[in-house]
């Protein structure tokens, strides 16, 4: 088990997995791309890298997913790994969910968590109002950053306008239902047709960094509290899994892409219960004129 960065990443049981995926990641993008390491057991390096046209045809999950030479650790060889239907299922739910809150950033242009947790400043009859004493006495007060200000004459205090959830004050639940928290940092998909990249960077440009993509899964674990858990997890528990079914291991080495057998045994652990069933199966037999205990 990983402690503190030593030590190799734990095996997940099915409902740990479950966990991280129903309490964990917050929105489509995070649970797609640790749904690509979990089910093609790739490394979180190279599902980052992945390219839109790796993983879709027409707008649909392809039936396989090529991790191209360049991506892959050493590149040494392209691997092509068979969709899982589950696989396809979180895809493209992040293709759906994307297309959604492009639409959403169109309108809004961009949000955070503090706008998010803002009071409003609309009334129930759709006039501004002061978010710290709710008093209607508001006056404009220029801009701030090209966000107009306003200034509250019972109290003086000064605020902006929350793009977001005054023009729109329905999408405020929507985002949140779609876990997007900081439009800023997010990377959202389509909003640079040039980019060829299925997680992009800030700004929709590049691909995602692999700081980003740790700091998404470390964030998830703390919210499970599932210790020893690390990207590599999903790696190791893939191929575990993989023995555990009787999976042959040059089988398993196609899917891995490991170049030598050795280091592919490295990632399967024999848990204590397969330990068990080994022994337990082990001939009973009996010794002749052996005494019996009374």
């Amino acid at each position: 088990m990983k402690i503190k960065g030593r030590g190799q990443a734990k095996i997940l049981s099915l409902e740990e997995r479950e966990r991280f995926f129903s309490e964990g990641f917050l929105c489509a993008r995070d649970r797609a791309l640790n749904a690509i390491c979990c089910y093609t057991a790739c490394r979180i390096s190279e599902a980052r890298q992945l390219q839109y046209k790796d993983v879709f045809h027409a707008d649909k999950a392809r039936d396989i997913i090529v991790f191209g030479k360049n991506i892959t650790k050493g590149k040494r060889a392209t691997r092509q790994i068979p969709m899982h239907s589950r696989l396809a299922e979180f895809l493209e739910q992040y293709q759906q969910e994307s297309l959604e809150l492009l639409s959403i950033k169109k309108k809004v242009r961009q949000w955070d968590y503090k706008s998010l947790s803002c009071p409003s400043i609309l009334s129930p009859d759709g006039k501004i109002i002061c978010p710290k004493c709710e008093s209607t006495l508001v006056t404009t007060a220029g801009q701030s950053r090209g966000i107009k200000m306003y200034k509250c004459k019972a109290c003086l205090h000064r605020f902006q306008e929350k793009t977001a959830f005054t023009e729109y004050p329905e999408l405020k639940d929507r985002i949140t239902k779609l876990g997007v928290f900081n439009s800023t940092s997010y990377g959202f998909l389509f909003l640079n047709p040039q980019n060829p990249y299925l997680f992009p960077g800030s700004g929709g440009n590049g691909c995602m960094s692999l700081t980003t993509a740790k700091e998404i899964f470390s964030a998830a674990r703390e919210r499970t509290a599932i210790e020893g858990s690390a990207t590599h997890s999903w790696r190791r528990t893939a191929l575990t899994n993989m023995s555990a079914d009787k999976v042959p291991l040059r089988t398993m080495q196609k899917v891995s892409g490991h170049e030598r057998l050795s280091n592919l045994q490295k990632y399967v652990e024999v848990t204590r219960e397969q330990m068990a069933a080994a022994i337990n199966q082990l001939p009973f037999f009996q010794v002749q004129n052996e005494e019996q205990i009374p």
